[in-house]
């Protein structure tokens, strides 16, 4: 089955490098059922639905490889790459970052340095949103904590009086 395996493998890996996408998605799939444990051709398969737009997919190839390889950078750099064709721009840079950590990659340097600035500001936005929900927070407790004093002391009066 291993040889099989590595037959289906040879066979998409030279579809891919033909140009022949379509011809290369048909072929992984069998090379992964007959060996789903290689990392490298969750991998690859990633790599070829990222050229057909198909991120999501991508993406869970990409998870499965990391999964049975964590210390594999090539499936990091290509989630990272999927992940940046709908905009998901922080989890772009996280995985891009790991990836060139893992392995420095030019292509993967280059991508990082483009959604870097993106996630950076997509963090300051949430960063001042949740600075401004803690300080309604703060304001909503203070006019409580008023309230609540202004009729502890009305009630004291009205005891006094009595």
């Amino acid at each position: 089955m291993m040889d099989q395996a590595n037959d289906k493998k040879v066979a998409a890996t030279d579809a891919l490098n033909e140009g022949e996408l379509q011809k290369a998605t048909d072929l992984f799939p069998d090379a992964i059922k007959l060996n789903p444990r290689l990392a490298v051709l969750h991998g690859k398969r990633a790599s070829v639905l990222i050229k057909l737009q198909k991120p999501n997919a991508a993406i869970r190839d990409c998870d499965r490889a990391i999964e049975i390889n964590p210390d594999s950078a090539q499936p990091d750099k290509w989630r990272g790459k999927a992940h940046r064709l709908p905009g998901h721009w922080e989890e772009a840079a996280h995985d891009l970052a790991l990836a060139c950590k893992l392995d420095y990659d030019e292509d993967a340097s280059a991508m990082l340095k483009e959604v870097q600035p993106r996630a950076q500001e997509i963090a300051e936005h949430q960063r001042k949103y949740e600075q401004k929900r803690e300080a309604r927070e703060i304001k909503g407790r203070t006019e409580r904590v008023k309230m609540a004093r202004e009729e502890h002391e009305s009630a004291q009066r009205e005891e006094e009086a009595r």
